[in-house]
């Protein structure tokens, strides 16, 4: 018996042996050892972002005009004019007057403005990527399964939006709903007050975004609904409602899923992108994306090099791995990956 023959029979011996979907998927994803890696290192992002007051001993937008442009340090200065404004003396191995990844131009501690953030780029991220991608699901398995005149609009309306460059449609839309001159605008600003910026971005992201997972749910639902299984459901009397939630929809998670996981990272440099150039996530909230933007009159400080360092690499780790993860879903997900050697 070959090796390959050897694997297969393992692998169904496996499934034939009770092991559950869950914990299928769970042991085919642990195998992927990238994606076990880039899980990890979300979650602790996550955690340092939700966890960011207890981590820091510092407030992420008190100044400290005595320590601008500080190289990243562990040691704590003997001058105590020099400390900045800390809320507690210590937190595990950080002590007030410690900046591991040294100060910005006002002085506050790069390490702290980082882990908040990160609240910021990873709730945009996972709020857009998860709102288009459900948004665009339900339209393609909805669409997909009526078919007819419905399923033409929304295909050519699709292609349409796919053929016009995203980017340029964001800044348009962002810079309409962030200017003053525009009453919807300030209606919103009155409405949504600091939150407006936030919420803007994460809308806007949805909107432009939604196209890749309907096309990707469409095609899926077109080759599930002659199934036996969906003509039964057609036989006994379900509804078309029933039919799409309790039969189509669950058999297109596994795309989904990893589509939601690939839109998030695009989500989180889409908004890097547009507050890079000002028309994202605004001041005083602070995201990785505006920490970039305005370390660029820094660069050629002395040490104003770290002020854009790290939130780009916590910008470029973070994209990298959810990648990963969304790689290794997929793999783990597919319903053939019992007959993959």
């Amino acid at each position: 018996m070959t090796e390959v023959m050897k694997k297969r029979r393992r692998a169904g011996q496996r499934i034939a042996h009770g092991e559950s979907a869950w914990h299928l998927t769970w042991r085919r994803f642990r195998n992927h050892r990238l994606a076990l890696l880039g899980g990890t290192v979300i979650l602790v992002l996550v955690l340092g972002a939700v966890l960011a007051p207890w981590i820091s001993p510092y407030e992420y937008s008190r100044t400290n005009l005595r320590r601008q442009f500080n190289a990243p340090t562990f040691t704590v200065p003997t001058d105590a004019r020099l400390l900045g404004h800390c809320t507690r003396p210590a937190v595990l191995f950080w002590k007030c007057g410690m900046h591991p990844f040294g100060t910005d131009d006002l002085g506050r501690d790069i390490l702290t403005r980082v882990l908040y953030g990160g609240r910021v780029s990873l709730l945009v991220g996972f709020a857009a990527g998860l709102a288009s991608t459900l948004l665009g699901g339900l339209l393609g398995a909805t669409v997909a399964f009526a078919a007819g005149k419905l399923d033409a609009v929304f295909s050519r309306f699709v292609d349409t939006m796919l053929s016009i460059p995203q980017f340029p449609l964001l800044l348009i839309l962002t810079g309409l709903l962030a200017s003053r001159e525009v009453s919807f605008a300030v209606r919103l600003s009155e409405i949504l007050g600091g939150a407006k910026s936030i919420v803007v971005i994460i809308v806007v992201i949805t909107a432009l975004s939604w196209m890749g997972a309907f096309r990707l749910v469409r095609g899926e639902v077109l080759s599930l609904r002659e199934r036996a299984f969906v003509e039964a459901a057609r036989a006994i009397g379900a509804s078309r409602r029933r039919i799409i939630f309790r039969y189509l929809l669950p058999n297109t998670a596994h795309v989904m899923i990893v589509q939601a996981t690939l839109m998030v990272g695009e989500a989180i440099l889409i908004e890097s992108g547009l507050s890079f150039l000002g028309l994202g996530i605004q001041p005083p909230a602070v995201s990785w994306g505006n920490m970039l933007s305005r370390a660029q009159e820094f660069l050629y400080y002395p040490n104003g090099i770290y002020v854009a360092l790290f939130p780009g690499v916590f910008i470029f780790l973070t994209v990298l791995c959810f990648n990963f993860v969304g790689d290794g879903l997929r793999d783990a997900l597919d319903p053939r990956f019992g007959h993959r050697v």
